[in-house]
């Protein structure tokens, strides 16, 4: 191509960016080869251009028109130097209106891949434009029958990249339409080697375990309801229909009202579709009567949802198949594998679906000579670790588990020894050295903190217990002791003096602590629970007490000052809720709420 051209053709190219026809009817008109020329540095014609904006529609129709009317329509399709043609960039950039003008002049270019091998199809689900997806996907079928349809586009690597890219863009009613169409479609492999269920297990935030939710967005969770009837399902049931109208329109509203609403329906959605293509896709795999397929396909989903914390692929690979709880490939094993990679929610689906569980904690890692104990004691990978706010319940955390498998593994194996002649204790004080030192650090901050203030509560409460509002009469009686208000000031000054001086103690324990891994399990964390409890109720109670002075005092003068004096105590004890309480429930959470590890079978 003739690099001045570019500057040449500049107008055309400027003209096809803005949707600018006008300016240019009439350069076609005189020399009608540019409308298919190539006139910019990519060697891209005006029409891919165009179609590149998703906004020159009208340029698009009127240069389609114009080729076709000059009989040039084997032009249309015309690739550029990176191998695309403009179905393919329609494609890319999710131009549905183009697309359905270019492929209603030739319906075989859907199938065509470019330079890449990517069809227009597959672009379309890489890219995330499901509209368009849907509109080929439909082309497709109409054009292709089932067998020229099994026999070229949902076959071999073309197939595994078009169900995988559906599935990764999170158009898992797509995939379930796919899947219904060609259902062996799941047993092809895509360019990387992964089958659609292992891409399921790789992507666990289609799933509700693999979405982190607050107690109220749960709530509205499992109150959402989430319509399941098919058009056949309610063509003749009144129920279905009047329940669609009022859900539909109740929680539409809300979810206008209150958009993030809509995330968590999303997720219900996203959660529900999941599980039934997981259940379709075992079921499929289970029905080719192949051991080898089998285990090749659920092997490597269970692997793959260990590492990225998918228990609901591998709670249904074990039901469809429960010798799959025996895979085994390059060092992986599915017990050791969880328990290296902290994943308590797979660890618990293998203990409640498998006769076999006891045998399973007795499986030992050949190469690194390690049982489960051992992997117990090694440091979770950060993403992991990272979960749980702070060093020191990140090492409670890391003692939990150690201290779960410890139950569960023989005596023999608490003091084997493996490759490098490291008993499971050993390896977990070497393992954790720096995390100990990062908790102990945490803890004795944490602790200082709170002690500073604390005693400033107390030295408050002390003296105001001797400066009584209004003074005292002559034969010593406070002033306003017959006042109900003195006496809320003299109730919360005795609490704020006795909780800080808990809280004090409490945090003096743990900075005079010995800090050995052990007490980070229960011990230390009971002493900060209790200390920050404390520590909480003193600043409330001088808050009232404060509050309580100023209205004894002001009342006669001030007599509104009662209701600002509420608010503004609210304050500081709002603001210390905002930061203190969410580590202060995940502290007692984590110590004595229920285990993150379910009660096993009996």
């Amino acid at each position: 191509m003739d690099t001045n051209n570019i500057i040449t053709n500049l107008p055309i190219h400027k003209a096809a960016l803005k949707d600018d026809w006008k300016s240019v009817a009439q350069i076609f008109e005189n020399e009608p080869e540019l409308m298919t020329k190539p006139i910019n540095y990519l060697g891209e014609t005006p029409l891919m251009i165009a179609v590149g904006t998703n906004n020159s529609h009208n340029f698009v129709k009127q240069l389609v028109e114009r080729i076709i009317a000059l009989g040039a329509t084997d032009r249309l399709f015309l690739k550029s130097s990176g191998g695309d043609n403009p179905l393919h960039r329609a494609a890319i950039i999710g131009n549905t209106v183009d697309a359905r003008l270019l492929v209603e002049q030739n319906r075989e270019m859907t199938q065509v891949q470019n330079d890449s091998g990517y069809t227009p199809l597959v672009l379309a689900a890489w890219h995330g434009n499901k509209k368009l997806l849907r509109y080929l996907l439909r082309v497709t079928r109409e054009l292709l029958s089932e067998e020229e349809g099994s026999r070229s586009l949902f076959t071999g690597v073309a197939g595994g990249d078009l169900v995988n890219l559906t599935i990764q863009a999170g158009f898992l009613d797509i995939a379930l339409e796919l899947i219904k169409l060609h259902p062996d479609i799941v047993l092809e492999e895509d360019g990387a080697s992964r089958t659609a269920l292992e891409v399921l297990g790789r992507n666990p935030k289609f799933f509700f375990n693999g979405n982190t939710l607050g107690i109220c967005s749960r709530l509205i969770y499992i109150l959402m309801p989430m319509n399941k009837w098919s058009q056949e399902e309610t063509r003749d049931n009144i129920f279905p229909k009047v329940y669609k109208m009022f859900a539909n329109g109740f929680w539409g509203v809300l979810r206008y009202l209150a958009p993030w609403l809509k995330d968590i329906h999303d997720i219900k959605v996203n959660d529900y579709l999941a599980k039934l293509l997981t259940k379709h896709i075992c079921t499929r795999v289970i029905a080719k009567v192949d051991h080898d397929l089998t285990w090749k396909i659920l092997g490597s989903a269970t692997s793959a949802s260990v590492q990225h914390g998918t228990p609901e692929v591998i709670r249904e690979c074990i039901s469809a198949y429960p010798d799959i709880i025996w895979y085994k490939d390059k060092g992986f094993h599915l017990s050791l594998e969880a328990i290296a990679q902290r994943q308590e929610q797979v660890y618990n689906v293998i203990w409640h679906s498998s006769i076999n569980n006891v045998s399973q904690a007795y499986m030992i890692d050949l190469e690194e000579k390690e049982n489960s104990l051992h992997k117990a004691a090694k440091l979770a990978p950060p993403h992991r670790l990272n979960i749980v706010t702070g060093a020191a319940l990140q090492m409670q955390r890391e003692l939990q588990w150690f201290k779960e498998v410890e139950n569960i593994v023989e005596p023999s194996f608490k003091e084997a020894l493996n490759k490098n002649k490291k008993t499971p204790k050993v390896v977990f004080i070497e393992e954790h050295k720096e995390l100990l030192d990062e908790a102990q650090q945490w803890m004795k901050d944490t602790a200082s903190s709170c002690t500073v203030v604390a005693a400033l509560i107390i030295t408050m409460a002390f003296a105001g217990a001797f400066t009584l509002p209004g003074g005292n009469e002559e034969d010593g009686k406070p002033l306003f002791l017959n006042k109900a208000t003195f006496m809320i000031f003299i109730i919360s000054d005795a609490i704020a003096l006795f909780s800080s001086t808990a809280s004090v103690l409490m945090f003096l324990g743990i900075l005079t602590a010995r800090f050995a891994h052990e007490d980070f399990l229960y011990n230390l964390p009971k002493r900060m629970t209790i200390g920050l409890v404390s520590f909480f109720l003193s600043l409330v109670a001088t808050m009232i007490a404060f509050s309580a002075t100023l209205v004894l005092v002001l009342e006669h003068k001030v007599s509104w000052i009662v209701a600002p004096l509420v608010v503004v105590t609210c304050i500081p004890v709002g603001v210390f809720a905002w930061l203190q309480f969410p580590l202060l429930i995940e502290l007692v959470y984590s110590t004595y709420g229920p285990s993150i590890f379910r009660q096993k079978k009996d």
